[in-house]
């Protein structure tokens, strides 16, 4: 269940990100925002944040992705894959093992249910942003 959330975000999100036009990557509605490559990289360093936190490891990858529309791209799939192993290698024993979010105690299912919510508020932004430059997100909502 929230693995295929999970999925169905990093789905929606790498068709978001193949959707924009390199040229376009940079673009940001105004200068208090985030632009669409800066929005995509903040959603796999905080997949890389949140993942590496479950896993109990230090967080790899972080800001990696400056430049192309391909270096972002493949740095967003590195974190999914990421998150990915962490959620394969995850029992139902290590629900309640407590974790650290940013400075709250809380448990790591906690946690793993932030990486979909995470993606999913973001792939708001981003579909905005696509609207606003006349494209639409691929795959429909659901």
């Amino acid at each position: 269940t929230l693995s295929i959330f999970r999925s169905n975000m990093q789905e929606k999100t790498m068709k978001a990100a193949d959707a924009m036009p390199e040229a376009k990557y940079s673009y940001q509605p105004t200068k208090d925002v985030r632009s669409f490559g800066e929005i995509v990289t903040h959603m796999a360093d905080i997949s890389y944040i949140l993942c590496s936190n479950v896993k109990g490891e230090a967080t790899p990858g972080m800001a990696a992705a400056k430049g192309s529309k391909a270096e972002i791209k493949a740095y967003l799939k590195g974190a999914f894959d990421y998150c990915d192993g962490v959620y394969s290698g995850f029992t139902d024993a290590h629900l309640n093992d407590p974790a650290n979010f940013f400075g709250v105690k809380t448990n790591k299912m906690f946690i793993l249910t932030q990486v979909g919510n995470h993606d999913a508020l973001h792939y708001g932004n981003l579909v905005t942003y696509l609207r606003i430059n006349g494209l639409e997100p691929s795959g429909g909502w659901f």
